[in-house]
């Protein structure tokens, strides 16, 4: 195949809470992809093994490597082993056993993960989907549309959803469920294919937000080598989660 038939263009309508929707525009070519999420966006370079995450509202830009997501998962592991983590873990054990059961109990329900296939199938831009849902405590819960009949270069797509699988197992890992981050990447590996719609509802500290997302349309062109780029006037910053790590949070 050449590298225009490999290279796939998304367009797709975006939801947040009440607001009117959006359009955005996604790509994926053989070492490249650019993910849009309307206000974000992210770039991710295959052959680097970079991601670029966009702020289009504040015009800022930071880069997450790799060794950037390791080095977290090592820190958050060392956080979890720490002298303060051990003595906060012997505390509960010395609790009376009623109260460490409702204790664990209320973290438990906080933190626990889970993906399920739901067995609803739609078609969605023309494409055959299976629905699927991913639920983190009570926090978060997701419904994506999954297809396995979009084709697509499987390199960047697979860069970037090892990303963001180890970004949301890593937001997780704060909680007691560090141990079972290696169980959360292989529950993600279940939903094979590309998502064609995804609905996700978020629930913190009593505020509720849905934001929807649906691919109306799926080309296999040409994407422009700017694509790729950083926009003309984005700023760079320090990555967000390195920095909160590095000052020993």
């Amino acid at each position: 195949l050449n590298a225009a038939a490999q290279s796939v263009t998304i367009v797709s309508k975006v939801t947040r809470d009440d607001g009117p929707p959006s359009t955005t525009t996604s790509y994926i070519s053989e070492d490249h992809a650019r993910w849009s999420g309307g206000e974000g966006e992210v770039i991710i370079d295959a052959k680097t093994g970079q991601m670029i995450t966009l702020d289009n509202k504040k015009k800022t830009y930071y880069i997450t490597t790799r060794k950037d997501v390791d080095d977290l998962a090592a820190k958050m592991k060392e956080h979890m082993n720490s002298p303060e983590m051990k003595r906060a873990q012997e505390a509960m054990k010395n609790l009376p056993p009623d109260q460490r059961k409702q204790m664990e109990a209320a973290m438990g329900s906080m933190f626990t993960f889970d993906v399920q296939k739901l067995g609803n199938s739609r078609k969605i831009a023309g494409y055959n989907c299976d629905e699927w849902s991913v639920t983190m405590g009570q926090m978060s819960k997701t419904v994506e549309c999954v297809s396995t009949e979009v084709k697509f270069p499987p390199l960047a797509w697979n860069v970037y959803k090892s990303f963001t699988d180890s970004m949301k197992s890593l937001t997780t890992a704060m909680g007691p469920m560090a141990a079972n981050m290696e169980k959360m990447q292989e529950q993600f590996k279940k939903m094979k294919g590309f998502p064609l719609a995804s609905k996700t509802t978020v629930n913190v500290m009593g505020r509720k937000s849905v934001t929807s997302s649906e691919v109306t349309e799926i080309k296999h062109s040409p994407i422009p080598a700017s694509a790729w780029d950083v926009p003309a006037g984005y700023t760079k910053i320090d990555n967000p989660m390195t920095k909160a790590f590095s000052r020993g949070r």
